[in-house]
């Protein structure tokens, strides 16, 4: 497979997309155990501009964007603003922040009430994950422990919101 996608890409961007798809089935795989707890979870949602948002989760302690990024034996520090990668600033807030713009801006005309979105970055195979904000921008949480870090969250939407969003976010005119 590598070779197909470095016909197409040079090497390292070929590595990086699959390291990345990585990450997103170890945060995709997590996150689909919350089914069995009234969640609903959706993979790779297509956006017009050509982007996708990972992950949505939609369950009793809301909806959320997921962002997954795989940063093996790296340390990640998260302040009022920025998401370091080994002291390197990123962008991962800002962007998440913005998946989670559109994704309640597109649920919220669709389902007809406002829907909120949080944006979460999920990080695969990091060394450490630090927060030093006492609000955090997004939620920042290992992929791997995804399923745990959400269910644990408090409930504010009922059954029925959690179904009325979730058939929101399967109508392909909600992402068009």
């Amino acid at each position: 497979m590598l070779r197909v996608l470095a016909r197409w890409w040079n090497i390292s961007e070929a590595h990086s997309w699959i390291v990345g798809l990585r990450g997103e089935r170890v945060t995709g795989a997590r996150l689909d155990r919350l089914t069995k707890h009234g969640w609903h979870v959706l993979h790779s949602i297509e956006l017009p501009s050509g982007s996708d948002i990972d992950h949505i989760a939609i369950g009793p302690p809301g909806v959320f964007t997921v962002n997954t990024k795989h940063h093996r034996g790296k340390s990640i520090w998260l302040g009022d603003h920025a998401i370091t990668v080994n002291r390197a600033s990123t962008r991962y807030v800002q962007i998440s922040q913005s998946e989670a713009a559109v994704a309640a801006k597109r649920l919220s005309a669709t389902c007809g009430w406002p829907v909120e979105v949080r944006p979460v970055v999920a990080v695969v195979g990091a060394a450490k994950i630090a927060a030093k904000s006492a609000v955090p921008p997004v939620l920042v949480m290992d992929g791997a422990e995804a399923d745990r870090k959400l269910s644990g969250l408090t409930p504010n939407l009922s059954p029925t919101q959690v179904s009325q969003v979730f058939a929101a976010a399967r109508q392909r005119r909600t992402w068009q």
